[in-house]
Order: C-alpha cells, then structure tokens, then sequence
C-alpha cells in the first residue's frame, strides 16, 4: 500500500503549506493557480490564507495571489461571524433547559478558538442533545422562530426513526442551517455509538451556554464522520481537521494510549485506523507507530486493508483542476463507496424501502435530501 501513498504525495504536496506555510513562498505562478483551485474547491484555501497571514507572509506573495487569499477570508469573516450570531442566539433559547448543548465539529473547533478554527467556511452548525431531551430542544427551537426544511412522509419518517439528527432547520435572521443532533452517527447503522459515553465527558466551552465533546472524542467523531457518515471524495478538509485536533492535542501525555482505549470503548476502531493512516500518510501527522500498529490491527484487517485503502485513496485525493471527465476508476471507486455507504447507513430491512423511494423520484417539496452531508 506504501507505493499508492507515495505515488499521492506530489498531489498533495500543497496541502504541506497549512502546517508550514513558507512553503507557498516557493510557488510558481503556475502552481498557485492550481493551488488556487484546489484549495477553493476543498474547502481549504481559506485555511490557507490564514496560516500565512499568521506567520506575516501574505505581504510577500504576488498580489494577483494575494487578492484571491483575501477575498477568500472576507468570506470566511462573515461566515463564521453568521455562524457565532446563530450560536449566541440558541444558547439563549435553550438557556435553562436542564441538558447541556455540545456543539460539534466546525462550531466546536470555533467555541474552544483552535487554529483550525481559522479560515473555515461554515455553512451550518452541528450541535447535539441528550435523546431524551429532543423534542424539548426542538419545541424550543422552533418556538423562537427555527423551522425544519419541508418534506415528504418518507423523509421524515427516515429523520424520525432512523437518522442520528432531526430535519435541518432554517431561521429567517440567520445566514446559516441548524443540526441538530441526537448522536454523531444514525443508531440503526452498522457501525454506531452510545451517546451516553461522549454525554459523560463533554466540557464547557469559550462561548456561554455550550459545552464540546472531550478532545479525544471528537477526533473519534471526525473520523467517524469521514469514514462512515459521508462520502469521501474531495473530503481532504476532514483529514485536516484531524491533523489539527492532533497538533491541538497530541501533545497530552496520555493522548495516544486513550484514543486507542476509547476507540475500543465506543466502537470506532476501523476510523480511527483510518484516519491514522490517511492523516499520516498526506497531511504528516505525527502518529506514534506504536499506536499505528495498534489501531490498524485493531480496526483493519489485513484483507480490509488490501482493497479498502486503495480505493479510499483515490476518492481522498482531489481530482485536478483541469480533468473534466472523471476517469474510470473514480467512477468505480464513487459507485463502491457510494453501495458501501449505503450499506453502513441503514439495514437492509429499511434500505431497499429507501432507494426505491429515492430512485422514483417523489421529492416534491424537499429542500434537502436526507443523506446529504455538507
């Protein structure tokens, strides 16, 4: 598998420059208009932009770069400002409720101020309730004003009884959607975790009224989002996250011998090897070979290993700017993780149910398919 990692590396050589960013220096012309447009199709040139400006270097770039790398910033200042607003606003609402509210994944990131923060395009926030307390937080919600997408009775009943979340929801103040979220992936997929566990340990946050998920679990949750909660192709911002979360946190004594341990606890070992091989290999995250060793015995089997890795790498590193027929074997590649997906979201019992519904095409008056992920 080593000579696929090694042939994706020049691909990904760019994606070197978040964590030392005086490799942009360097650039050519020509391999900053392929930066340009990779990064702003990952999701990642504004994380870019934010590296280098923190360590004073955006001055001595050609000005033609620096204007797309400021423009991209703008965007992201007012993004993440919508996205702190809509924040503060449903920390009010719930204030007093009785149960914590955990913002997850790029919300977090902002609420505890991580350099990964920097330069993000949010475009939603992802926050999560005990079960128990759904309905109350949902009532609440849409009482100051939220209200859930439209949709059919099939999408509906599929949020109800089979998702982690309930229907998205929209404000018509705020420039951004609302998650909310029972658990980090659906209770009736293959691979699942109690969220009582990740309850247990969440910790207050900067912003008042929010608390986050334990350092180590949302790694696991990132992990866990990219490998089995969505569709991995130009998903090359989640590996990153990952390597933030490390840089943030790896640094903690007991760090790597409790990822591992909690990883066994709630049953995300298969991501978590995943996700130790992927970030090491294109992002360069210091990943003990030890633990290494461990979570890939743990979590891939050697025959898993032999075909999984492969096409995950194909899907993971993005197409160039410049390829506009998709070659065949991302096509493979797409099809296979799209079935495996699909497979890992839902029993067969409700899945066969659920793609006839979606291939008839009865989606009058849904604004968002239910497997999106975004």
């Amino acid at each position: 598998m080593n000579s696929g990692a090694d042939q994706a590396r020049p691909a990904l050589a760019w994606v070197q420059a978040l964590r030392n960013p005086r490799l942009a220096l360097a650039w050519s012309p020509d391999e900053w208009q392929r930066v340009l447009r990779l990064g702003r199709r990952t999701r990642l040139l504004g994380r870019l932009a934010a590296a280098l400006q923190a360590q004073g270097l955006q001055d001595q770039l050609p000005e033609r770069v620096r204007r797309h790398l400021v423009a991209e910033q703008r965007v992201s200042s007012y993004r993440t400002q919508a996205a702190l607003w809509a924040m503060e606003r449903v920390a009010i609402t719930l204030g007093g409720a009785g149960y914590p509210i955990v913002l997850l994944k790029g919300g977090a990131y902002v609420a505890q101020g991580l350099p990964i923060a920097a330069g993000r395009l949010p475009s939603d926030v992802d926050m999560l309730v005990p079960r128990a307390n759904l309905e109350d937080a949902t009532a609440r919600l849409t009482a100051a004003g939220w209200v859930a997408l439209a949709m059919d009775g099939h999408d509906r009943r599929y949020y109800e009884e089979w998702s982690h979340e309930v229907p998205p929801m929209r404000h018509a103040l705020h420039a951004i959607e609302l998650d909310l979220h029972h658990n980090i992936l659906p209770p009736v997929a293959r691979t699942h975790v109690d969220a009582a566990l990740l309850l247990q340990r969440v910790r207050p946050s900067a912003l008042p009224g929010w608390w986050v998920l334990d350092p180590i679990d949302q790694v696991l949750h990132s992990a866990a989002h990219l490998f089995h909660d969505s569709e991995p192709r130009d998903r090359l911002r989640d590996l990153v996250d990952i390597d933030g979360l490390v840089a943030a946190y790896g640094g903690e004594a007991d760090f790597w011998p409790r990822l591992a341990a909690r990883a066994i606890e709630l049953g995300l070992t298969e991501s978590l090897a995943l996700a130790c091989w992927f970030a090491q290999r294109f992002c360069g995250t210091a990943v003990p070979a030890k633990t290494l060793d461990d979570v890939s015995r743990l979590g891939l089997p050697a025959w898993r290993r032999w075909w999984l890795l492969p096409m995950l790498q194909r899907l993971l590193v993005p197409l160039e700017p410049d390829e506009t027929a998709l070659p065949w074997s991302l096509q493979w590649a797409c099809a296979v993780f799209l079935a495996r997906y699909q497979v890992h979201r839902l029993p067969l019992r409700h899945q066969l149910p659920h793609i006839w519904h979606k291939l008839s095409g009865d989606q009058a008056g849904a604004d968002k398919a239910p497997d999106a992920n975004e």
